[in-house]
């Protein structure tokens, strides 16, 4: 990859200048939450995922497709928007589709609410771009149709290789961030500190960079601007009675260094712990979703199985008492308290649960043993 010399923007943009003003803290997954029989979604277990967000302190919810149908995803979106407005910004994804849908997709997130959009062009191995400007080009007419504010995402990618270390394709990402709608940039698990510093490097002048990988964030901190981390599963270091990562994330922001590492060092077995957990997962292009449903749920959220994606994979391995119990136990570890509600109301979804709906009443219980 030649490192060319950014071509970098003097001026900021009002949607820039949003989003350093409203990217504050912790952003986490809102997963669907399906009906017992696992046929349609469950209206009212979305917004209590919505509700325990708020009670997190988090800024935004991402609106994660996971498991659903095109019309599903839209349903998803539009109660998360309805429940969400003024209380909680709202991401969706704008991905894996050819421009036609994308676009489609993108007027539907405007009309419904969205505040912000993470755009991912068409990766279809047929469709993928062969050279810097091709790349650029895939995402452009996307970024265009949009008057929100865009987050890029930058993730380990072997087919992008010849763009940049992990993948991570720097030379357009440094021609994206010119662009007056490209605000943030999302930084998956597993990508290395060398690739996330050059990416800092190149843009964070114009650019938020949100790691996912919490680890990176002080020695980050030390040389770049760190103010948020998201769209992953944030519960998993906080609880709302105890929303250590939005405050660490605010600290930093402000640069008190001093006192955001306090709670950094408060958190950093529980996070150590789910990243251990997840990052082979992401390398292989999965997730262990009833883990990160169980980590929502125990820290109130609704809970709920998601559908069977059968993946052919022998890495996803079922929530079962022993993995339960491990994960109850890294809250507790750090001096959080856990729901004390019954393992059947995780099963079902606190909303099913309260209407009465029991384990018995699912055909099936994916991922969970």
């Amino acid at each position: 990859m030649e490192n060319k010399k950014s071509t970098k923007s003097t001026k900021i943009s009002e949607q820039k200048q949003w989003a350093r003003e409203h990217f504050v803290g912790l952003e986490p997954l809102l997963m669907p939450i399906f009906s017992p029989d696992f046929k349609s979604l469950d209206e009212e277990g979305i917004r209590n995922d919505v509700r325990n967000s708020i009670r997190h302190g988090f800024f935004s919810v991402f609106c994660l497709p996971v498991g659903t149908t095109d019309e599903e995803y839209r349903q998803l979106i539009q109660v998360v928007c309805d429940e969400a407005q003024g209380k909680i910004l709202v991401g969706a994804s704008i991905a894996g589709k050819p421009l036609a849908g994308d676009i489609e997709m993108i007027q539907f997130c405007e009309k419904a609410g969205c505040t912000h959009l993470d755009i991912i062009p068409d990766t279809h191995p047929r469709h993928l771009p062969q050279t810097e400007e091709e790349f650029y080009q895939a995402f452009l007419p996307r970024i265009e149709a949009t008057s929100l504010p865009v987050v890029l995402y930058a993730r380990v990618a072997p087919y992008y290789r010849q763009f940049g270390i992990d993948g991570v394709p720097i030379n357009v990402f440094d021609r994206l961030a010119n662009l007056s709608k490209v605000v943030a940039v999302k930084v998956s698990q597993p990508v290395s500190m060398t690739a996330t510093m050059q990416l800092c490097e190149r843009t964070c002048d114009r650019l938020l960079i949100g790691p996912t990988n919490l680890d990176h964030v002080p020695i980050l901190a030390k040389h770049y601007h760190q103010q948020w981390s998201g769209q992953w599963n944030v519960e998993a270091v906080q609880s709302p009675e105890k929303p250590y990562g939005v405050e660490m994330m605010r600290l930093f922001g402000e640069g008190r260094y001093e006192e955001a590492m306090k709670l950094f060092d408060v958190i950093e077995p529980a996070h150590s712990a789910f990243f251990h957990l997840q990052v082979e997962y992401i390398r292989q292009r999965t997730h262990p979703w009833a883990h990160n449903k169980y980590y929502q749920w125990v820290v109130g959220g609704n809970g709920g199985l998601l559908r069977n994606l059968n993946y052919k994979n022998e890495l996803v391995q079922p929530l079962d008492e022993k993995e339960r119990e491990k994960i109850r136990k890294i809250y507790h570890d750090i001096g959080m308290e856990t729901v004390t509600a019954p393992e059947e109301e995780f099963i079902v979804g606190k909303a099913a649960y309260a209407r009465g709906v029991r384990a018995q009443d699912l055909p099936e219980t994916p991922y969970y043993q």
